[in-house]
């Protein structure tokens, strides 16, 4: 392909034009003179001609498109709205794409994140964390004056978390009131109201100082909740679920809620259908929005949420009958360094380029020789065994006919902790075609 072919095809993702990469950076070639990162779609790489360094991170733009539609498909079955945490991916770009798609925001946890995101123009933030950090809190202050359009939605679960509110609304005059959710816990996950009556108290001192801030809804995680089995875990999940309605409920009826419409959020990649169907029970006498907060669904995985969303289909037969299905998105491509023994061989990649908080990653494809033009899947017999920060142990059958040079496609668990190792992400098309890039800002 030409760099005149590449230039013609229209691009799926925002240019950034403030970034600017070179052979310095992960994953680029070494003799690579500085260039936009718009630049990298247009030099008709390619990556089975070795035309980039491994090991190498990318993105399947066929396959995020895919995942695109399933998401779109998933709320629209339940009639909710979709937030994705963008912390999965930090990429702007990425962001916007979310939100070109219907998606209704964006969940952040930190300043960093929602500086990133204002920075690029992300307008409706909903932050999955109290704030008890007054210099954070006066930034949002601060940006709600400046930007009128600046929807920032957080959570409190404390007295210290509401004191904060009032205190930083006094130091700026002509703010927009803070737009908060009472966070609910469970004693068997995170941070969160644990009663009913440790929300209500905070409830009702928020109604006191309306000037400083609004109670907006209910939030709750139920991700991180545990239990010995998968059973227990999904009827805890069940119970929390009701513990979040049930109090939502209470709230309006005393007239606590003080928002355009009542918030009700939780659901994340994995029992995203639970959350849907369970927060979208309560009928309230004024608007009110389940928001999921799903992000490892734009590039989904080869481990940990491939899994998860085989379960859910098991549970959900609605979601069964949809007729799209995500896939794997971002896989690691790595260079057989070495065969020293039958049966063992070494990749180039290691703990600094895969996940491997979850599970170790999968080997999936192979493409043989240093001019390599195909791809074939691997057999069974293949798995990463071990990884040291450079280096994965590849255990193979004794008469593999793998060779130094070849290269293993790596299927990834948990894609969180891969994207945050890699600052430009080469996306490719069918054929291998380096046609867009994607910048993080870990």
């Amino acid at each position: 392909m030409t760099d005149t072919d590449t230039e013609t095809r229209p691009t799926v993702f925002s240019e950034l034009p403030d970034v600017r990469v070179d052979g310095r950076t992960k994953g680029m070639p070494g003799n690579l003179p500085e260039m936009p990162l718009a630049g990298i779609g247009r030099q008709g790489w390619n990556l089975l001609r070795r035309d980039m360094p491994t090991p190498l991170a990318v993105l399947d733009r066929a396959a995020i498109e895919q995942n695109s539609r399933w998401i779109a498909a998933v709320t629209s079955r339940y009639g909710v709205s979709l937030c994705p945490h963008g912390k999965t991916t930090m990429a702007p770009q990425l962001f916007h794409k979310q939100l070109g798609d219907g998606c209704w925001g964006i969940t952040l946890s930190t300043q960093h994140q929602v500086q990133v995101a204002r920075h690029y123009g992300v307008s409706r933030i909903f932050l999955a964390n109290q704030i008890l950090d007054p210099g954070f809190l006066g930034y949002v202050a601060r940006a709600q004056i400046d930007d009128p359009d600046f929807d920032f939605y957080f959570l409190v679960d404390s007295p210290e978390g509401v004191e904060l509110l009032g205190e930083v609304a006094a130091r700026h005059p002509g703010h927009r009131p803070f737009q908060v959710l009472i966070e609910l816990g469970s004693p068997f996950a995170r941070t969160g109201c644990r009663t009913e009556a440790e929300a209500r108290s905070i409830a009702e001192r928020l109604a006191g100082m309306r000037h400083a801030a609004i109670l907006a809804g209910i939030e709750g995680f139920e991700g991180s909740i545990r239990g010995a089995e998968r059973a227990e875990i999904e009827r805890r999940i069940g119970e929390f679920l009701a513990f979040m309605t049930r109090t939502a409920e209470d709230f309006a009826a005393a007239g606590l809620f003080g928002g355009r419409e009542i918030l009700l959020t939780a659901g994340g990649s994995a029992y995203f259908d639970l959350v849907a169907k369970a927060l979208s029970r309560p009928v309230f006498d004024r608007p009110s929005r389940v928001v999921l907060r799903s992000g490892c669904y734009i590039s989904h995985d080869a481990g940990m949420y491939e899994r998860e969303i085989a379960r859910a289909l098991e549970r959900s037969p609605e979601l069964a009958a949809l007729d799209a299905r995500p896939r794997q998105a971002l896989t690691v491509w790595a260079t057989v360094q070495s065969r020293p023994e039958p049966g063992l061989a070494f990749l180039n990649a290691g703990r600094r380029d895969v996940s491997y908080d979850a599970h170790l990653p999968r080997p999936l494809r192979l493409a043989s020789g240093t001019a390599a033009l195909t791809v074939q899947d691997l057999p069974e017999g293949y798995e990463i065994t071990m990884l040291n920060d450079q280096h994965a142990y590849l255990k193979c059958p004794e008469d593999s006919a793998l060779r130094p040079g070849d290269l293993v496609e790596l299927g990834i668990s948990h894609p969180c902790t891969t994207f945050d190792k890699w600052d430009v992400l080469c996306v490719l098309d069918e054929r291998f075609q380096v046609v867009e890039a994607i910048k993080t800002f870990f």
